[in-house]
Order: C-alpha cells, then structure tokens, then sequence
C-alpha cells in the first residue's frame, strides 16, 4: 500500500507519524481487494487539527473526514475507523456479487423484507436455493406464497415463480447484462 501524509501548517513529529501510520495500516486488513494508495491531510487551523483521507483501490475510492481534536493520531484514528466501516459495507457487496446474488427483490427478500404467506413469520433471513425450475415449481403449488424466488441451477440466474390471471405457472428469469452495458 502506497500511504502519503501530507501536512499543513505544522511538522508532523516522528512519534505522531509512526502512530499515524500504525492506525492508518489498520484498515488494510478490512480491504476485500490490494489498497492502490491511501492519501491522508492532515491541517492545523486555529489550533485544531481536521483531516481528510482518500482511499484507492482498483475500481473504487472511498473518502472519510475527521477533525476537532489537538492531536493527529486520534484524527487518524477516527478516520481509519470510517474507512474501516465503508471497507466492511463494500466487502459484503463484493462477496454477495461473488456468491451470485443479484440486486432487486431477492437482496431485498434477504435483507429481510421477504413476503410471507398468511400465519407465517418473518425468518430471521431468508435462504437464495439452487433448484430446478420443476422442482421450484412444485415447491411453490404447495406453498401459499404469491411468488417464489430461487436461483436456477441449470444456469445460476435469479427465477420466479409465479401465478397468473388465468392460474397458471409463470416463470421469469434474470438475464445477463449485455456487452458494454
């Protein structure tokens, strides 16, 4: 990781630099992919000191302030730790783009705001299966629910199933974003 400390209107002593560094090299840990580079400011006005930090990785960067404190440690302190919070948000994006869970009313559903058919409660998630278009389709006939959401094992897309005006069986399938898109 490339880290650059710039300072204004003060010297940054070696003490506070090395104490700096150490919070600042905390966040890596966090990163779901290698940090490009970190660039923190740190400014002295009117005997406060505020910074301000970008964070780069490949495809993303990520921005934090701090300040109101005499000391520049405990400024960087404070902005590893949002760094570190936006760090974790991100990661879970990543990983749940990794795992094939798409956006839409399926994270919506595993978030927890699922639909739930009468004299059912709200689980404490709610599970994406991998199943056959058939089987979901038997599973959803004996469920009282007004659709079902699975992942299709034939081709890891995002289905429903659900009932139509006449009462028979649809079926929608997410579709691969097109080149360039």
């Amino acid at each position: 990781m490339e880290l650059e400390i710039i300072t204004r209107h003060f010297t940054l002593g070696d003490e506070q630099r090395d104490a700096v560094t150490e919070a600042l090299e905390k966040v890596e840990r966090f990163s779901p992919r290698p940090i490009q580079s970190l660039r923190l400011t740190l400014t002295h006005e009117s005997g406060v000191i505020n910074g301000d930090a970008v964070l780069h990785l490949k495809n993303a960067d990520f921005r934090a302030e701090a300040g109101g404190s005499t000391e520049p440690p405990l400024v960087a302190a404070e902005i590893a730790e949002t760094l570190r919070k936006q760090l974790v948000k991100f990661k879970g994006k990543v990983s749940a783009r990794q795992r094939g869970e798409e956006g839409g009313l399926g994270r919506a559903m595993i978030d927890g705001g699922g639909v739930f058919g009468a004299g059912e409660e709200a689980a404490e998630g709610f599970i994406l299966k991998d199943m056959a278009v058939d089987a979901a389709k038997s599973a959803f006939a004996e469920a009282e629910l007004p659709f079902f959401i699975f992942r299709n094992v034939d081709n890891s897309r995002l289905s429903v199933i659900y009932r139509d005006k006449d009462g028979e069986l649809g079926h929608l399938e997410s579709q691969e974003p097109e080149a360039g898109a």
